[in-house]
């Protein structure tokens, strides 16, 4: 062991000796050494399975004085499933030393929480929507529990850096310190940060220390393969390809929608079942039910030597504990490096080998694989884009203030803009207006001296769905005599008599009870996919669009199978005399623009404007801006450029495409119409991306944005 090792406590030296540790990892060392020689905060960033989190606790629990009264440590989480997993990992650390370790989340026990709040020792482990709720609703509970704190933990701290759910975080932890004797010391946990976000990282704790982030980077050594299949034989082609790769050993494949996890889940059962081989398969996504999620993470911790295999969207990108899968199956071109560098870090924990088989499902699909493959093993991960105004989570936040202060003066409540300082972006003026709209909505009143919560409020409280930033579709809870299976949105094809499929399996639905939104369904044979409400697709990024175009441009330098780089010869032979390739299809001209989604989507909208019409749209799969007179209204887009206050109006003229763009966000009702379409152009658009790619001068640009 290295220095670090001694400058732990008796109790954590003597349990890392008994598990038997060859020795402390590198972010491990690194981490105690920053712990005892500074005061800053922290982020570990490290491969999946090199101990991060015995890096932040192992030093935390050591530097603590006294666990007689307080929580002392506040271990924050995305998810319910790794509290529950860590959970195991800090309690088996503190067994020695007495120290309590309690699970607050919405499953939790109830006797367990009362005992704390009645005697407040240890580490908490938490959601932030939790958080929410003891800061809103029980804020003298609150206190209790948070004034004592001396570090608080954010596991994957990286899936906070943009989003909704980040920004309300980051406010609930300028709450949080509001409770606290003294600020609490901040440590991020995180397999995948990328140079390019090291400063939007560093800017996520506000406790008025500095923040320093220690890298390993280190990685698993990583092999792939690279299909193409045949896209008029594509539907078996490929489940060929799946079936043959799980014969290696256990796998995890990441298809990008729900639809797709359960079409492949029980086609390959089928497979399995029709060659008699014993390979058990599971689905695993939002809809399924949790206890059948934490069954499936469960099933493949405690396997030895069985082969299955495991369908999942992003729910099985974090890092939930499920043991080590011998390979990952990307179905379809991932959207962003991030993404793929979380799915591969689900493979190789004990080989230190991260196999990757990505299928592809047709040409401009692979080369986004190519792209984000190649990005990847150069180390290059996506930009995260910082939100920009959120005025929708700040009038959220405003109302939990209200509902933790049991309403404010007026003089307190005008400088909650500056108070919660994750939303310091956000004017007076701005401030006023979502002020004057909840007082016309009574989501808010407002008295001669004092703003209190308004009768409206009740509508966000409902069943605790004011907690969360989630935004749910009206689903149908289905179940059988077992118990329940999971959730689906009623569409025109869910009936009763006809068959569905969910968690990797056939049913055939008995009764639709309307009034209890509930579906009774028995075992069946055939079916098929259900189709699933979405909060908004993935953008794809910048990053993997630039590649793309460098990949056409530059076939040489890589070296992609020759199968698939005679697609791209051909792409190469086709494109590369034109900046701007146009592709002429049965009923509108396409411009092949390379750009992330962003650009191409501010693009679709300028054309739109110049156009008078709606005709325009963008093709994601394979980045085109499409409509009837694409090269026309393209050049008048580069010499009459669109402005940021046409884009303005014509949002709040296209009522429609405005709501479609904020579907994802839950809160957007409690602002008023032009704050809407302001945050669409902040955080949906790109005017300054789609100037430059149109090469418009940059002194056009700046009167372009005023």
């Amino acid at each position: 062991m290295t220095d670090s090792f001694s400058l732990l406590n008796r109790e954590l030296r003597f349990y890392i000796h008994e598990k038997g540790w060859p020795s402390l990892t590198k972010i491990q060392n690194a981490s105690i050494k920053a712990f005892f020689n500074t005061e800053n905060n922290l982020i570990l960033s490290a491969a999946t399975a090199s101990g991060k989190t015995e890096a932040a606790f192992l030093p935390a629990i050591s530097k603590v004085d006294s666990w007689d009264k307080g929580v002392k440590i506040l271990y924050i989480s995305p998810l319910i499933a790794l509290i529950n997993d860590q959970f195991k990992r800090i309690t088996d650390m503190c067994f020695d030393m007495n120290i309590p370790i309690t699970s607050w989340h919405g499953e939790a026990s109830k006797a367990k929480k009362d005992n704390l709040i009645e005697s407040p020792r240890g580490i908490l482990l938490i959601t932030p929507e939790s958080i929410e709720a003891l800061l809103s609703g029980k804020p003298e509970v609150a206190k209790i529990l948070f004034q004592d704190l001396e570090y608080i933990v954010i596991d994957e701290i990286h899936s906070f850096l943009a989003g909704n759910r980040g920004l309300q975080l980051r406010s609930l932890l300028d709450r949080i310190l509001r409770f606290t004797y003294d600020p609490p010391r901040m440590i991020g946990l995180s397999a995948t940060i990328g140079d390019l976000n090291y400063d939007l990282a560093k800017s996520f704790f506000t406790n008025g220390r500095q923040t320093n982030i220690l890298l390993d980077k280190s990685q698993n050594e990583f092999e792939y393969t690279f299909d193409l299949p045949d896209p008029i034989n594509l539907s078996n082609e490929y489940l060929v390809l799946m079936h043959d790769y799980s014969l290696e050993g256990p796998m995890l494949i990441f298809p990008n929608s729900r639809e797709k996890v359960e079409l492949i889940a029980v086609e390959l059962a089928n497979i399995y079942k029709h060659l008699n081989e014993d390979i058990k398969i599971f689905a695993h996504h939002s809809s399924v039910s949790k206890i059948r999620r934490q069954e499936i993470e469960e099933f493949a911790k405690e396997a030895k030597n069985e082969k299955y295999v495991i369908v999942a969207t992003s729910t099985l990108e974090l890092g939930i504990d499920i043991g080590s899968v011998a390979s990952v199956v990307q179905f379809g071109a991932p959207h962003t490096v991030l993404s793929l560098a979380q799915r591969l870090g689900r493979s190789g924990r004990k080989t230190h080998k991260s196999i990757l088989h990505q299928i592809n499902t047709g040409v401009y699909d692979a080369l986004q694989s190519m792209a984000a493959i190649s990005l990847f093993e150069e180390g290059v991960l996506d930009k995260i884009e910082e939100t920009k105004k959120a005025y929708d989570v700040f009038a959220h936040q405003v109302l939990s203030t209200l509902l933790e202060n049991y309403g404010l003066p007026i003089e307190e409540y005008k400088y909650l803009n500056k108070t919660l300082a994750t939303f310091s972006d956000i004017t007076d003026e701005e401030f006023e207006e979502i002020t004057e709209f909840m007082a016309q909505e009574s989501f808010i009143e407002i008295l001669e001296n004092e703003v209190i919560t308004g009768v409206n409020l009740d509508k966000l409280m409902f069943m605790g769905r004011f907690y969360n930033q989630f935004l749910t579709a009206q689903a149908f809870t289905v179940y059988n005599e077992s118990g329940k299976i999971g959730e689906i949105e009623i569409r025109p094809e869910v009936q009763e008599e006809a068959n569905i499929f969910l968690a990797g399996q056939v049913w055939k639905i008995e009764k639709i009870y309307i009034d209890t939104k509930k579906i009774r369904v028995s075992q069946a044979n055939e079916g098929a996919p259900p189709k699933f409400l979405s909060a908004g697709d993935v953008d794809i990024s910048q990053v993997i669009r630039q590649r793309m175009r460098f990949i056409i441009d530059n076939p040489d330098e890589f070296s992609f199978d020759e199968e698939s780089k005679k697609y791209i010869y051909e792409l190469h032979d086709a494109l590369k005399d034109y900046e701007y390739p146009f592709s002429v299809e049965d009923d509108y001209i396409g411009l092949m623009t390379f750009q992330g989604t962003k650009i191409n989507r501010t693009l679709a909208i300028m054309f739109n404007v110049l156009s008078k019409s709606s005709s325009y749209f963008i093709s994601e799969s394979d980045s085109m801006v499409c409509g009837p007179k694409t090269p026309e209204v393209f050049d008048e887009s580069r010499i009459n450029p669109v402005k940021k206050d046409q884009i303005f109006k014509f949002l709040l003229k296209e009522k429609i495409l405005l709501d479609a763009y904020l579907s994802p966000n839950k809160y957007m009702i409690l602002l008023p119409e032009n704050l809407r379409a302001e945050y669409v152009i902040n955080n949906y658009l790109d005017i300054k991306g789609a100037y430059e790619y149109l090469n418009i001068p940059e002194e056009v640009l700046d009167g372009a944005l005023d």
